[in-house]
């Protein structure tokens, strides 16, 4: 996969995430848009933007040949560094127990969610080549 193709597909599921189930407990289903939009909370919730954003920020980039606002490497790193924060750093500032977060992962996480954790750890890592 060339590095156009690649950019394409995974800022587009970047994107559509957010608009997918985060989370589902007993058929109820929330989607980033729902996190987001939802009264009350903290500054804490906007942070999920950062996954569509630079999903859009990479799809923007590609169709015009590279030129981008914020640098490549800034726009793969923040949706995995959301991801590390939304499951690990936001549960230990609740004052969850460090073992029982990593015994919660996965734990009623919606297919958005999923999309989300595999998207960015692969554009966070790999590196194709142009043609």
């Amino acid at each position: 996969m060339d590095k156009k193709i690649f950019n394409i597909v995974f800022g587009a599921a970047l994107v559509a995430s957010f608009f997918l189930a985060f989370y589902s407990f007993f058929g109820a289903s929330i989607t980033g848009l729902d996190m987001v939009t939802a009264k009350g909370g903290d500054w804490q919730k906007y942070l999920i933007l950062l996954i569509p954003i630079c999903g859009l920020l990479l799809l923007l980039g590609e169709f015009n040949n590279d030129n981008t606002v914020l640098p490549r490497s800034i726009v793969t790193w923040l949706p995995f560094l959301t991801v590390l924060y939304i499951i690990i750093v936001k549960p230990l500032i609740d004052g969850a127990a460090f073992g029982d977060i990593f015994k919660a992962i996965g734990k009623g996480y919606g297919i958005g969610m999923w999309i989300a954790i595999v998207a960015s750890i692969v554009v966070a890592f790999y590196r194709p080549k142009a043609r």
